[in-house]
């Protein structure tokens, strides 16, 4: 029981790994080569870049007759050819449109020869492949939905060695959002028969649970079903829906939704007026974003004391360029590059013009003027005083003869941001930067700093009483130091007059109360010493002395 039930994990893991999700489209036709044989041509198409496995090898095309109980004549295995290989190439019908990344789409050719007796009931041939591209938008589940390539060989095409009609050329592999669609779908007939064209549903296929059926199933076979609102036969694509001429085969349409969309397309083949064969196409329209050349560039209107100027392209949608530094008068002072440097021979008013896809009809033009004005003012500042102790004030001034405008850097230390001369009252070292503004629009830029020093770590921010009176009236009752400063060490002593040690701290909560070894002490003169060490880099404070103590 275990063996079979491996057996059965083992299958279901290899059906798995079959399953594709990156089938785009393609076509089985066939030709009547004489004597009952006929050349099988099977056509498919994968996305390179957003599905896997590689083509199928080999390709399995079922033969059934036609009729109710569908009888498989043939299992056919057409082998994969590396040289049928080919990478379709991306060709946008206008030359102002650029290629959208991330679309590749591969064909390969399959070909093989079989010999069908006659049948009165007809041939249906047929290949089968699951899944479709997972980015498909008018399918409701495109992960889960098959494709069947599917052409029959009718009694009457038997008897007159038919053959079927085959389209000239692909659809384009990308079309661009808002643009037309212009695309000849005409196909061939070696019989001269009459051909006519309509858009036609695609027929599903095998789902993700048996992806790759060998042999293909058996007919008839569904219609996809569409995602329905908005998508179906007469909406494919959004926007103006795409349209086929029934006689020339040339399509039209204008996109207006980003995706891809599953398209098919159908050739009936007319001989003395009755239908003789069908060819089914079944392809994809990448709809991508292709975009317009846009020209742009940034550049200050007003550029002073300076005659280098560097230009900074802004351009999308391009890689070619045309710069004119002198539109006007000077159309030989020009460059290609992308972000160029040019230096002007002196001061002016210039029209800069950049022309993105120059010589194509899209080309887009940007003009701008420019200003380059050169100024001898000279922008001053100064601070007075430039140290100060913190919670003092320095008064700054700005002077450029000829300002119109002051302009200080937001800072909440200041009195004012747009004044020349604002009071500063920094509670530490700072900088302070201002912006004047002269009449022809040139900006100088200053800056002064004024300096705040640390506090020092000394009297009187360090204070210890001279003496003290604990006696319970509520004032001076203890002895205790203070400061406003920021203290990381503090050690001090009380000693009596034989020098012994009666009291010791080391922290600024500690106090003296007059007692020693739970006895009052008398109202005399005691010594004290006291060590104090503030921030970091600044020197220990140290002190000794004397305290009274009254009674």
């Amino acid at each position: 029981m275990i063996r079979y039930l491996c057996l059965f994990i083992l299958s279901l893991a290899g059906l798995s790994s079959l399953r594709a999700t990156h089938i785009v489209g393609g076509e089985i036709t066939y030709k009547c080569l004489g004597n009952n044989n006929y050349e099988i041509t099977l056509t498919v198409y994968r996305d390179c870049y957003n599905g896997q496995p590689w083509f199928d090898n080999p390709a399995r095309v079922g033969v059934y007759e036609k009729g109710s109980d569908s009888v498989l004549v043939r299992n056919l295995a057409l082998p994969y050819n590396a040289f049928s290989n080919d990478t379709l190439p991306i060709v946008l019908n206008n030359p102002c449109l650029t290629v959208p990344p991330d679309v590749c789409v591969h064909k390969a050719t399959y070909k093989t020869t079989v010999n069908l007796p006659f049948n009165p009931k007809g041939y249906i041939l047929v290949y089968q492949r699951c899944c479709r591209n997972k980015l498909i938008r008018n399918l409701p589940d495109p992960l889960n939905t098959g494709i069947s390539f599917v052409a029959e060989i009718s009694a009457q095409s038997q008897q007159e060695c038919n053959n079927a009609a085959t389209f000239i050329n692909w659809p384009p592999v990308a079309i661009c959002i808002h643009q037309p669609i212009d695309f000849d779908h005409a196909a061939t007939d070696p019989d001269g028969d009459s051909l006519s064209y309509r858009l036609c549903t695609p027929f599903n296929g095998p789902d993700s649970l048996l992806p790759l059926p060998s042999p293909p199933l058996a007919p008839p076979y569904p219609e996809l079903i569409w995602q329905d609102p908005p998508y179906n036969l007469l909406n494919l694509l959004g926007g103006d829906p795409l349209k086929i001429d029934p006689y020339t085969g040339f399509m039209t349409g204008v996109p207006n939704t980003i995706g891809n969309f599953v398209v098919g397309v159908c050739v009936d083949e007319y001989r003395d007026g009755e239908l003789l064969s069908t060819t089914r196409r079944d392809f994809q329209y990448n709809v991508a974003d292709c975009g317009q050349p846009n020209a742009a560039f940034f550049l200050p209107e007003i550029l002073c004391d300076t005659l280098n100027v560097k230009f900074t392209n802004k351009s999308t949608n391009t890689d070619t360029y045309t710069w004119y530094f002198d539109w006007e008068n000077h159309p030989d002072w020009r460059s290609t590059d992308f972000s160029p440097m040019f230096t002007y021979p002196d001061t002016g008013s210039y029209t800069i013009a950049l022309i993105a896809a120059p010589g194509l009809p899209c080309a887009d033009t940007f003009f701008q003027v420019i200003q380059l004005v050169e100024t001898d003012a000279m922008l001053s500042v100064s601070a007075d005083p430039e140290e100060i102790m913190s919670g003092d004030t320095s008064q700054l001034l700005a002077n450029l003869p000829g300002a119109v405008s002051y302009n200080w850097v937001v800072n909440n230390t200041l009195s004012a941001l747009t004044i020349a001369d604002p009071l500063a009252f920094p509670p530490e070292t700072s900088t302070y930067t201002v912006t004047a503004l002269l009449p022809n629009g040139c900006r100088k830029t200053g800056s002064v700093t004024v300096r705040v020093p640390p506090p020092i770590c000394a009297e009187p921010l360090i204070f210890f009483p001279t003496g003290f009176s604990p006696n319970g009236d509520g004032e001076n009752d203890v002895l205790q130091m203070e400061s406003s400063l920021v203290i990381t060490k503090v050690y001090w002593a009380v000693y009596n007059r034989w020098g012994e040690r009666i009291f010791e701290a080391d922290s600024l909560d500690d106090f003296w109360d007059g007692m020693y070894k739970g006895q009052p002490q008398p109202a005399e003169t005691y010594g004290f010493f006291l060590r104090v060490q503030c921030e970091e880099g600044q020197p220990e404070f140290i002190k000794k002395g004397n305290v009274t103590l009254l009674r």
